[in-house]
């Protein structure tokens, strides 16, 4: 976890593009006759925090950061924002919000956004002062977090996270590039000879997909209950059952040397794989940020 702030959790491949604080303090301007005017020392002015983020699909799910930093804004609650090292930083209303779409998909969903964040210092009663967040003290903080079933090994565990990631993005791609096959494919249907070999080349690229998201499971004994373990993998196992019934739509339909229904069956099949996919990637991500963690040395 890179930060933390209320309920919503920033990863650390989500982690902010820019981050702004802004310290100030006000005085009293009295004149003179004669001379310079005099200032007065007023106090301290409210600390302002102002960051950015930048969310896109393949890092996760681009509404979790965006639906949550909405909700906090509407309850116009105090919201404590503490950094994954533990350091507490204070207590924050969140002034204003705004969101740019950067990317759809051709179903009109959000695919990439950027988010400005304006936050305010939040004081409160000084009698009666809102507490620090409870933070684990003495100890990794990330390493905190970990399930007692994954605390050792880790080293075995960090291997089978990266194999499974690898896998994972490497499967996305390959779906992708599988789609664009067929939609060539499409464009072909007055030449049924030029389909039927685009066709029989997405079928094995798609085989080599499918093999690798076989392999999920046994990589997913390795890695436990992490975070995101659960969320990848029944995506991942979903997706394989969706790509193989796609497939095979498209392998019977090229050995029966016609063009027919059967390859807007393998497609929409197939797309439904990538679907899969796009709904397990925040469980990819949080395996990725928990890596990456360990990386920047915090072992």
């Amino acid at each position: 976890m890179f930060a933390m702030l209320g309920e919503v959790r920033f990863e650390l491949l989500g982690s902010f593009t820019d981050l702004e604080e802004t310290h100030g303090a006000s005085y009293a301007k009295h004149e003179v006759l004669a001379g310079r005017p005099r200032l007065q020392a007023m106090g301290n002015e409210l600390t302002q925090i102002r960051f950015g983020l930048k969310l896109h699909w393949k890092l996760g799910d681009v509404d979790a950061a965006y639906n949550g930093l909405i909700a906090a804004k509407e309850a116009q609650q105090a919201v404590s924002l503490v950094f994954g090292s533990g350091r507490f930083v204070g207590w924050f209303v969140i002034e204003s919000l705004t969101a740019r779409t950067l990317l759809q998909d051709g179903r009109g969903r959000t695919a990439a956004r950027e988010l400005d964040v304006s936050l305010t210092e939040f004081v409160g009663d000084p009698n009666n002062p809102l507490p620090t967040p409870g933070v684990a003290n003495g100890q990794n903080p990330l390493l905190s977090m970990l399930p007692e079933s994954v605390r050792a090994p880790l080293s075995k565990v960090a291997d089978a996270v990266q194999t499974g990631v690898r896998i994972y993005r490497s499967v996305e791609q390959e779906v992708g590039q599988l789609q664009t096959l067929i939609a060539h494919a499409r464009e072909l249907k007055h030449d049924p000879l030029a389909l039927l070999g685009v066709v029989g080349d997405a079928v094995n690229l798609g085989g080599t997909a499918l093999g690798k998201l076989n392999r999920l499971p046994e990589v997913g004994k390795y890695i436990g209950n992490l975070s995101g373990s659960a969320e990848m993998l029944a995506y991942g196992g979903q997706a394989a059952r969706e790509l193989s019934g796609g497939l095979a739509a498209l392998r019977n339909g090229a050995q029966s040397g016609t063009v027919g229904g059967w390859l807007e069956g393998g497609a929409a099949a197939i797309a439904s794989a990538a679907d899969s996919l796009n709904n397990g990637a925040r469980g990819a991500q949080s395996l990725t940020a928990w890596l990456a963690g360990r990386k920047d040395g915090t072992k």
